[in-house]
């Protein structure tokens, strides 16, 4: 009996596991979007914080320092952010992949 019930779990298993690779192959194409949408949105979004950071410099050379720091913290808030949102998803992804991969 303990045979039958582990031949029919092989069988279950086998035939989850060609029905998950479709959704294999999705969360790879999510994975690759998350990838290159964060790409470009790194490369703008730095590029804007460097703006402000470097506005938040010539604050401060100017002279008004509570418009300097809110330069500083803005510019390095608008850089940081899409960073750890594309890499959160991306290791979302991943993790959930794994997890799939395991069944």
């Amino acid at each position: 009996m303990m045979t039958v019930l582990y031949g029919i779990g092989m069988i279950l298993r086998f035939i989850l596991k060609i029905a998950l690779l479709p959704v294999q192959a999705a969360l790879t194409l999510l994975m690759l979007a998350i990838g290159f949408i964060g790409g470009f949105a790194n490369i703008a979004c730095g590029l804007i914080g460097s703006f402000f950071v470097i506005g938040g410099i010539c604050s401060f050379i100017n002279g008004d320092i509570s418009l300097g720091w809110q330069g500083l913290l803005v510019g390095i808030v608008v850089a940081v952010i899409p960073q750890a949102l594309t890499l959160w998803g991306a290791e979302g992804v991943l993790g959930l992949k794994e997890l799939l991969a395991r069944i």
